[in-house]
């Protein structure tokens, strides 16, 4: 990701260099003058000295909101903002970035960054020794990095972030679903089956092709004979012995229906 970041300021400090424009005398001491800021930012930035760098963006931006690296200047601001931590301000930083230029070449970046994120809320210290369970989380933060991801995708497909961004979607995807059937099973033990069923059928229709499916359609099978509605359950079994077969409840909820 730094290495791409690094791209696109090198890609726009030679942009600003190699300008055919002819600007008066006070325009160049103006583009030193910030092109040496960004240069001490980037430095920081490049030293992990996070907030230096960000101070540093900050006042470029300030200074010479409408210079050759104030664009650049907003995106490493966003993307020092995350390698500290401070996500709501990451996340402030690439939105100002996504309604000030939306017609940036860099808007797939952004958008990615923005993903990144969101994916990233809730990392702790302990998660050095134990990693941590996405699908526990808050699920505002997984949905808002789904959407962002799914931007890029897309809005961008043929982008150098999509490829990442698609696995990603998978991840999440899968994290969200299995956030659901961990309710339905919570339900299930404080025998809630109308609740059970509800968020299992919802899990089924949001995200069908999760490798949690399966385990949801068992469960759903369960909620059912609990009712009573052997149907309803051998119906929900018959479409799970269908798409696996080899589930290791299948032989106890063919001996129950």
């Amino acid at each position: 990701m730094r290495s791409a970041i690094i791209a696109v300021a090198t890609a726009l400090l030679l942009a600003a260099c190699s300008s055919p424009q002819k600007r008066g005398d006070t325009d160049d001491v103006a583009t030193s003058e910030a092109g040496t800021i960004y240069k001490r930012a980037k430095r920081a930035l490049d030293n992990n000295q996070f907030d230096t760098a960000i101070a540093e963006f900050e006042n470029l931006e300030a200074t010479y909101p409408f210079g050759d690296h104030a664009q650049q200047a907003q995106l490493d601001v966003a993307y020092a903002y995350f390698k500290q931590g401070e996500y709501d301000n990451a996340v402030t930083s690439t939105e100002r970035f996504l309604k000030l230029y939306p017609q940036s070449d860099f808007i797939d970046y952004a958008w990615y960054l923005k993903g990144l994120v969101n994916f990233s809320r809730g990392k702790t210290l302990l998660e050095r020794l134990v990693p941590r369970k996405p699908y526990k989380l808050d699920q505002s933060w997984l949905r808002n990095s789904f959407n962002d991801f799914s931007m890029v995708v897309r809005q961008y497909p043929d982008s150098s972030y999509a490829a990442d961004a698609r696995q990603r979607l998978i991840f999440l995807r899968n994290e969200m679903a299995r956030h659901e059937l961990s309710i339905a099973e919570y339900y299930y033990k404080r025998s809630a089956m109308i609740a059970v069923i509800n968020r299992v059928n919802y899990m089924l229709e949001q995200f069908a092709d999760s490798p949690y499916s399966a385990d949801g359609l068992a469960l759903l099978t369960k909620a059912y004979l609990k009712l009573g509605d052997k149907q309803l359950a051998s119906d929900t079994l018959k479409t799970l012995e269908l798409n696996a077969p080899q589930h290791p409840d299948l032989r106890s909820l063919r001996e129950q229906v």
